[in-house]
C-alpha cells in the first residue's frame, strides 16, 4: 500500500517538473522581437491585409513579463501598445493583456525560428499568426 502512494506520489511530482519545465522553456524561447512572416483569417492566408492593416507589426517579448507591440496602423499612423503576456493553461496557451483589451492564443508550436499562434475571434472567425524572429539592426 505505501509502495503504490509513493509511486503515485513520484509521477504526480514529475508531471509537475515535466509541466513547469515545459512552461519555463517556453518562456525563455519566447523572449526577444518577433514579426509576422504569415497571416491566416479563417484557414485562409491573409499575410497582404494583415500587413496593410498593422505594417510593419513587431511584438517584443520582455523577460519581466511586459511586452511592446509596434505598427503602422493603415501602413501610416505610428502605434505603440505595451502590456503584460503570461504563458497559461500548462505552456498551451499565451495571454496578452493590454489597456484594451486581453487575448488569449493558442501555442501552436514554438521553436528559435518560428513561433505559432492561433485564436478563436467570435462567431466561427479565427487567426493564426506564423511569426520569425526579427533581426536587430
Amino acid at each position: 500500500m505505501v509502495g503504490k502512494k509513493l509511486i503515485l506520489m513520484l509521477i504526480g511530482i514529475a508531471m509537475v517538473i515535466t509541466v513547469t519545465s515545459c512552461q519555463m522553456a517556453y518562456e525563455i524561447s519566447l523572449q526577444g522581437s518577433w514579426e509576422v512572416d504569415e497571416y491566416y483569417k479563417n484557414g485562409v492566408e491573409d499575410t497582404q491585409s494583415f500587413n496593410l492593416a498593422f505594417g510593419d507589426y513587431v511584438i517584443k517579448f520582455h523577460p519581466d513579463g511586459d511586452f511592446t507591440e509596434t505598427f503602422k496602423a493603415m501602413n501610416l499612423l505610428p502605434v505603440t501598445n505595451p502590456g503584460t503576456w503570461v504563458i497559461i493553461n500548462s505552456g498551451t496557451q499565451l495571454q496578452l493583456v493590454d489597456e484594451n483589451a486581453a487575448r488569449t492564443f493558442d501555442i501552436l508550436s514554438i521553436t528559435n525560428d518560428e513561433l505559432r499562434l492561433y485564436r478563436e475571434l467570435g462567431e466561427g472567425g479565427n487567426e493564426e499568426l506564423v511569426m520569425e524572429p526579427k533581426e536587430e539592426i
